[in-house]
């Protein structure tokens, strides 16, 4: 794979609060009432959710609720409705009146939610809709920042300065070739990214018998110690991606220690007066005089 860019087109990122924003995507742990009796807030808080334009107290949403985004209380519904907002107002089409308003922030809302659900973007289908396909994308690339997804352009080459950035976009690749999700879904390529280094440095670490290093399966130490723990067959998607990732990394990294490994024996095998494959040039112990494989007496001077 040669490109890992975001799902950007020029649009602005939502500009909010990391800790806001997490709890407002897990709105499946806290009911409204909780959400209500929320009532304190930190300054940060405050400035993530307050509009930059004074005048947006008791707006009406397409949905004919009415939110006045002025205070940071108040039910998740409007608190995430107003983080949409926001992002509008930091968009190109605040100016386009309410209707595209409500457009650009329930496509805001889908986009954000399918990036918590680790789901494929959907950008192909809004692109009939410049307002709803920058919304879409506004949404979705704050959950990526919240996340703190990092991702590299891998177009310049194989191996650059930055070992990080080359591993990273070694792990791109195998993701793209495993075909276990869209390359376009960043949240599933980044899991899997993060299970591919983190096999690639357990490999290092853990102890291997020489069988394992030249075997295909992942090691197990003396005491039974496995690299990692498959996941259950009812696990979810995203753990089976990083533990695939895991696997596909720790393989990754005994292949690269065996072609080290086989440069070497070659270089010495090239070397003047060394044996050749298979220990060729060695003298067969039979043929050696009866005296030089007695064993050698410590007393004898």
């Amino acid at each position: 794979m040669a490109q890992a860019t975001r799902i950007t087109m020029g649009i602005l990122r939502v500009l909010c609060s990391s800790t806001l924003l997490t709890v407002l995507f897990l709105t499946g742990c806290f009911d409204k009432e909780q959400a209500d009796q929320n009532t304190s807030k930190s300054s940060s808080e405050e400035e993530a959710i307050v509009p930059a334009v004074a005048e947006t107290a008791a707006l009406t949403s397409s949905t004919g609720s009415t939110y006045d985004c002025t205070t940071p209380t108040g039910t998740v519904d409007k608190r995430f409705w107003c983080l949409g907002l926001q992002a509008w107002q930091h968009s190109q089409y605040q100016n386009q009146g309410e209707l595209e308003r409500d457009k650009f922030i329930e496509a805001w809302q889908s986009g954000a939610f399918d990036a918590q659900q680790a789901l494929d973007p959907v950008i192909d289908k809004l692109k009939s809709s410049p307002v709803a396909l920058a919304g879409y994308e506004s949404g979705y690339i704050g959950v990526l920042d919240t996340m703190g997804i990092v991702e590299y352009e891998c177009s310049d080459g194989p191996e650059t300065n930055n070992e990080y950035r080359d591993r990273w976009c070694e792990g791109a690749s195998a993701f793209n070739v495993s075909r276990l999700a869209s390359p376009a879904n960043v949240v599933l390529r980044n899991t899997y990214i993060n299970g591919y280094m983190s096999g690639r440095a357990i490999a290092l670490t853990l102890p291997t018998s020489m069988e394992s290093l030249f075997g295909n399966e992942v090691s197990v130490d003396a005491d039974g110690k496995q690299a990692i723990d498959e996941p259950e067959s009812t696990a979810p998607k995203s753990i089976k991606i990083f533990y695939q990732g895991f696997n596909d990394g720790f393989k990754a990294m005994l292949d690269t220690v065996r072609e080290s490994v086989n440069e070497v024996m070659q270089q010495m095998q090239s070397m003047e007066g060394m044996p050749g494959p298979g220990m060729e040039g060695f003298p067969d112990l039979d043929s050696l005089p009866p005296d030089m494989l007695q064993p050698v007496d410590p007393t004898d001077n």
